[in-house]
């Protein structure tokens, strides 16, 4: 090396760097960008990391660190959530006005100053119409529409999450409103927020095929959410799998306003999950009103054509001996071929009567039968139901159940150190002696 030559400290070089930029980029900047990370620091700072998709949406282009300062940060964080309806999160297309800077030690970074909600909305609201438009172009958004609705929806697959209040609600309304009607319900757990929860309802509806149950209606459903809490309903590859679906998919997802596009794609959807329950108990409804109608109604028909023939027969003889005595007085010379034709008028007129009546009789007995197999049908499913909760299968499926002092233990508090446990398997009984107990921390 040239001995003359100047050389520099990294600190040094680092130094005229940042002057360069605070020379070259003196002001803010409103900046388009993607935030891929979102961090929220205990000093109350924000860190980010933003980024840009080529036009394929999946290769990075560019990619920069980001900072909110905490003074900034506890005013902008509020703001955005109250305008979007969702804390910043990662996903999300922001417009942001920010500074360029450069640390000696931490390098190029962005200090955000501001973020325009407005955009953020915007955006998110033109990729839903971006998908929809989509799915019309590649003639598949109304399929699942298309499919007919079941006569009887009573066998309900339910894609939710176990624990949601919305799950809960949809079974209180089955349950408590369903004025004597039977639904047979599965639940498949699914992820119903977040990046996961696409995925999970794919898999989820993958699942539910597999049963190989013959399944009336799907229905997806979550309770109310912030705007970004519900974009995954917005996801394309979700709303496709829908339009594929051969059952027919209710939703009730919680929106207050608008639709997402599974709403769209959905064979009906309604806004919350009691509402689906609703709606299940409405259309079961008025089909067993059509059914008891038209059962009354034949009944009734019945009814009147047998009290018809009835009237007939009992007012056919004074009619035949009326016709017989003016006959006879007016024609005395054919009586003879009268009273043959009178006997036999009346032998046929009997026989028509008879089959008639045999006729009716035996459509009231197959309107009965079909009657008593549906009802069977109905128990049929609710013994299976209940079946499928008794202790014994819970056992046979490799559960067991834990005894002290006579009844069922829930928690490790209710067991003392040093008492008897019993375990109560599907083929017998282990008893225990208690040495040891833990707590878990999260309880």
């Amino acid at each position: 090396m040239n001995a003359q030559m100047e050389t520099l400290t990294l600190q040094e070089l680092n130094c005229m760097v940042r002057n360069s930029i605070r020379q070259q980029f003196p002001e803010t900047y409103w900046v388009q960008a993607e935030v891929s990370e979102c961090k929220a620091h205990f000093s109350g700072h924000c860190y980010l990391e933003l980024i840009q998709r080529k036009t394929d949406q999946q290769a990075i282009c560019a990619k920069a660190r980001a900072t909110i300062w905490a003074s900034t940060w506890a005013v902008l964080g509020p703001y955005f959530e109250s305008q979007t309806g969702s804390r910043l999160m990662a996903g999300q297309q922001i417009l942001a006005e920010v500074s360029v800077e450069f640390h000696e030690l931490y390098g190029f970074n962005l200090v955000i100053k501001n973020i325009d909600p407005s955009y953020t909305l915007g955006n998110q609201a033109m990729r839903r119409l971006e998908i929809l438009r989509r799915l019309e172009a590649e003639g598949v958004i109304d399929q699942n529409k298309e499919l007919e609705w079941p006569e009887l929806p009573q066998r309900i697959a339910i894609i939710s999450s176990p624990a949601a209040a919305g799950y809960q609600d949809f079974i209180h309304q089955l349950e408590e409103f369903a004025g004597g009607l039977t639904f047979y319900t599965a639940l498949f757990p699914a992820v119903m927020q977040g990046e996961e929860s696409a995925p999970s309802i794919i898999e989820a509806l993958d699942r539910m095929i597999a049963t190989g149950v013959d399944f009336d209606v799907v229905v997806i459903i979550r309770g109310g959410g912030a705007v970004a809490d519900l974009s995954c309903f917005d996801e394309y590859d979700l709303c496709y799998y829908c339009t594929q679906f051969p059952i027919p998919i209710l939703s009730g997802l919680g929106h207050d306003k608008d639709h997402s596009v599974l709403d769209r794609v959905a064979h009906t959807s309604v806004k919350t999950p009691t509402a689906a329950a609703e709606y299940l108990i409405d259309s079961l409804s008025q089909q067993a009103f059509r059914l008891d109608s038209a059962a009354d109604r034949l009944i009734k028909l019945a009814g009147q054509v047998l009290d018809m023939n009835k009237l007939t027969l009992q007012t056919m003889p004074g009619r035949l001996m009326s016709l017989v005595q003016q006959r006879l007085h007016a024609q005395s010379i054919q009586s003879e071929r009268i009273q043959s034709r009178l006997k036999q008028l009346t032998a046929e007129t009997i026989m028509q009567s008879s089959q008639q009546t045999a006729m009716l009789s035996t459509k009231l007995s197959l309107q009965s039968q079909a009657m008593m197999e549906r009802q069977k049908w109905r128990l049929q499913l609710l013994e299976k139901s209940i079946n499928s909760f008794s202790p014994e299968t819970i056992l046979k499926k490799g559960f067991s159940l834990s005894i002290y002092n006579g009844k069922v233990v829930r928690s490790v508090q209710e067991i003392p150190v040093g008492g008897t446990l019993e375990t109560r398997l599907t083929d017998g009984i282990l008893t225990s002696t208690i040495n040891k107990k833990y707590v878990n921390d999260e309880h």
